[in-house]
């Protein structure tokens, strides 16, 4: 019986209502429109990074990640990627080489990260082999000896083209200075300016002959997963396998170092040892040495400076910048629609303050006839919310199918494009927002109705029916 009250007194001023309803609707198709925007500016650059630049998952021998020098070697590694490729969860693996190297031609040189990669395992991790400039570049395809693929900034510094010759300088495992001689065989543009300007690849086995480096042995290994960004579970699998963790000398220097409290280093003092521990039993230790406190605000820290052996680093660690946005994805959605909802939020106070003063006469007969104020609150906020999800459901209809064609057909900001370049995203945008994300919103657009209507309901039944019968 109210609800159908309610619905009824809506419609007795059509315009009114039609002029929050879309108001709601427009509010909402901007907002719901434009956080899609972002995440689709977000996602392109997670691809990116993800398929061309950090991988998944990434393995290094422990110290290679704070000292990148030639020695830091993972060794037997064709069994760990055996063992790897075994997990339901990979779809590829690929092991590499990485040195910092100088890239010289006759007219300039440059500081590179030069990245020794096996082309057929590359393809499957990394799509860098989309990103060549031209037809002219191919990916290690034309040059059997010494090809090498570089980004199109380097080539402008160094003023080269396919076909030009680059020469390398580096120091090889027993120390000694080698030079040697590679032709361009690939230029890549990818949406990251900067990951073009400082790395080049050349074939692993090149660089492994090179830089004197046995066979079995890589800096770095690659994996990506059926499901990109969920890393958790293999890289807990992982760290359990082939993480060991010692507190000796040089983990307690970095102790030092990490800025963590000097009693927590005292305390690991007290325990040094050249015992190594697998994750769990570390882990365990830690609990039973620290008060609990102490063990969840540093322990992250800890395991990390403790590390030795193979260290498992995840995207998010190798990219933290990214792990930060993609936290913040959901918040900037509420945060967008909580302000285009406060400001419609006193639009419908007002609109129905308006209602409820146009009907004193009328609210106070109900009363004066036995209609409970409760009933009489209900029946305000209940408009309010009516009117608040007619114009929900048709803004959110309309981002919906907004953003659905986006979504296939994107947005071209190629306008924009060095200035996207620049920070990494990519000029053509595709909007994306999860469908539990609509209902989020709609349960927003609940809460603003019934706030809304709190004041104009607390007035209505406030009135006296004596004196509004007679007004």
């Amino acid at each position: 019986m109210i609800l159908e009250i309610a619905w009824k007194n809506i419609w007795r001023s059509k315009l009114r209502s039609l002029v929050v309803i879309v108001a709601i609707a427009i509010g909402l198709l901007g907002g719901v429109t434009a956080v899609a925007f972002m995440n689709g500016l977000l996602i392109g650059r997670i691809d990116d990074a993800l398929e061309i630049e950090v991988s998944s998952i990434q393995l290094h021998n422990a110290d290679f990640m704070e000292n990148s020098e030639l020695k830091y070697l993972i060794d037997n590694v064709d069994d760990y990627i055996v063992d790897i490729e075994k997990d339901s969860s990979v779809k590829a693996v690929s092991k590499r080489l990485v040195i910092e190297t100088m890239v010289s031609s006759n007219r300039a040189a440059a500081g590179l990260s030069l990245i020794g990669v096996d082309p057929e395992k590359e393809k499957q991790v990394s799509r860098l082999y989309e990103k060549m400039l031209d037809s002219n570049s191919t990916y290690f395809v034309g040059v059997k000896n010494r090809p090498i693929i570089i980004g199109e900034k380097v080539a402008k510094k160094l003023k080269v083209h396919v076909r030009s010759k680059l020469a390398i300088s580096a120091v090889d495992v027993n120390g000694v200075s080698v030079r040697s001689v590679f032709r361009i065989v690939g230029i890549f543009r990818t949406q990251n300016g900067g990951f073009d300007e400082m790395n080049a690849f050349v074939r692993f086995k090149d660089l492994q002959k090179i830089l004197g480096i046995e066979d079995g042995k890589a800096h770095e290994v690659a994996i990506i997963l059926h499901k990109m960004l969920e890393t958790e579970t293999l890289k807990n699998t992982l760290q359990e396998k082939y993480t060991r963790y010692r507190i000796n000398n040089k983990s307690l220097l970095r102790v030092l170092n990490d800025s963590i409290p000097e009693s927590v280093y005292y305390k690991l003092l007290s325990i040094k040892s050249d015992k190594e521990y697998s994750k769990i039993e570390f882990e365990s230790m830690l609990k039973n040495s620290f008060i609990e406190k102490t063990n969840e605000l540093y322990s992250k820290q800890v395991l990390t400076a403790c590390e030795t052996g193979i260290e498992v680093s995840e995207w998010k660690q190798l990219s933290p910048e990214l792990a930060m946005q993609t936290s913040w994805m959901d918040f900037v959605l509420y945060i967008f629609v909580g302000i285009i909802l406060a400001a419609l939020g006193f639009g419908i106070v007002n609109t129905m303050l308006m209602v409820v003063l146009e009907r004193i006469r009328e609210i106070g007969m109900l009363i004066a006839i036995g209609m409970n104020r409760r009933r009489v609150f209900s029946m305000i906020v209940l408009e309010s919310v009516m009117l608040s999800l007619v114009g929900g459901v048709v803004g959110l209809f309309l981002a919906g199918s907004l953003v659905s064609f986006l979504s296939i057909n994107g947005i071209d900001m190629s306008m924009f494009s060095d200035g996207l370049r620049a920070l990494g995203y990519p000029s053509m945008v595709y909007p994306y927002i999860e469908a539990d994300n609509y209902i989020k919103v709609t349960l927003m657009v609940v809460i603003t109705g019934i706030l809304a209507a709190i004041y104009p309901a607390l007035h209505a039944v406030r009135i006296n029916p004596s004196i509004a019968i007679r007004e």
